[in-house]
């Protein structure tokens, strides 16, 4: 799963955009498959509150926009993001619904946090809304190095 870099030195790849955010793409098919609509659907018949509903599609514009910012600034991949640990008793705490996580050994406890930093022409509204749309990525289930061992890797 690594790449070659050289004749004999292996790099392994780094997460993608896509990898990272492919549970809540297939959420958004799944809805649309069956008819529902980002306007016309009760958000509750599938589960969802209404933010998480909404951000379904609006996160998915917002990466549109945001992610070659990004990019341009350095961040090439998810796993470039900063991140921080998150306990129990923090208000940033989320357990994730069944529907966004990607698989069904995930228990959807989310315990670290990508943050969308500020980056040159990376609108505000744009940030938050990639910062909401990650923090519905099931990090856990994708087995993202939590804080502690990526600080241990450097």
């Amino acid at each position: 799963m690594g790449r070659k870099n050289g004749p004999s030195l292996l790099v392994p790849e780094k997460m993608s955009w896509a990898t990272a955010t492919r549970s809540i793409r297939k959420c958004k098919t799944r809805i649309e498959k069956i008819g529902g609509s980002r306007v016309d659907t009760e958000p509750t018949a599938w589960g969802l509150d209404v933010q998480v509903y909404n951000l379904v599609w609006t996160g998915k514009e917002a990466m549109k926009k945001g992610i070659p910012i990004l990019k341009r600034a350095g961040f090439e991949s998810v796993e470039d993001l900063p991140r921080t640990a998150v306990g129990f008793s923090s208000k940033a705490y989320q357990d994730l619904p069944p529907q966004l996580r990607l698989s069904a050994t995930s228990n959807g406890e989310q315990r670290d946090r990508v943050r969308v930093p500020n980056a040159q022409g990376l609108h505000s509204t744009i940030q938050f809304l990639l910062q909401e749309y990650l923090n519905l990525v099931d990090w856990k289930g994708l087995e993202l190095p939590s804080t502690e061992r990526r600080c241990k890797r450097v």
